[in-house]
């Protein structure tokens, strides 16, 4: 499991053409993997958002017998524009998948069409109780979503990914928080990517 994600994260970062040290700008628990990358990524270079990403990984990530397999967390912080609308959010976000697959896959599946791949965003109003438990910006805007698309690493068959993301504005930059897993509802490797999350949002 370890091999397989150091093969994981080396084949990650050689993608990103990141060109930054290696660095853990989110905390996590022992045994998550990350990485800081630029973007737009080599692999999306259409996207518009310019900045960095960093990303944590849970220690199942290429493990699809996992209950955290595919599991991370990551951070977008970009410029202020684009404004992040909903659409501009949609939009990058399937560049990004889109762009992220196609390349891991490189040919070898030759009918494989990511413009089909899609994403469905929900906005979510914060409620008193999820108030209370989580500190987060006080602009953040929430979002659930769902993303179909084929995993290119490990399976490479179609899988949906559930996503909890926030963004919000702070000084002269934008920022996107994304909790992501293809295990939906409360499993509990919820828990440990919402701490990641609510960690990175009180620094």
């Amino acid at each position: 499991m370890i091999r397989a994600l150091v093969i994981f994260l080396s084949l990650w970062g050689t993608l990103l053409n990141a060109d930054e040290p290696l660095r853990f700008a989110l905390a996590a628990p022992d045994g998550w993997g990350g990485e800081t990358i630029t973007l737009p990524p080599g692999f999306a270079p259409d996207m518009s958002l310019k900045g960095v990403e960093h990303i944590r990984f849970a220690p199942g990530m290429m493990n699809p017998r996992s209950d955290s397999f595919f599991s991370y967390a990551f951070a977008f912080e970009v410029q202020l524009r684009p404004a992040l609308t909903e659409l501009v959010v949609k939009e990058e976000f399937l560049k990004y998948y889109r762009g992220l697959c196609k390349a891991v896959l490189n040919g070898r599946l030759p009918d494989l069409d990511p413009s089909r791949f899609s994403l469905d965003l929900t906005r979510v109003e914060p409620t008193a109780s999820t108030d209370s438990v989580e500190a987060k910006p006080l602009n953040a805007t929430q979002y659930s979503g769902v993303l179909d698309w084929i995993e290119p690493f490990a399976t490479r068959t179609p899988q949906k990914l559930y996503l909890e993301i926030h963004t919000w504005s702070k000084k002269d930059h934008n920022y996107i928080f994304a909790c992501v897993s293809p295990h939906a509802g409360e499993s509990h490797i919820w828990n440990q990517l919402r701490a990641i999350r609510s960690g990175y949002l009180t620094d």
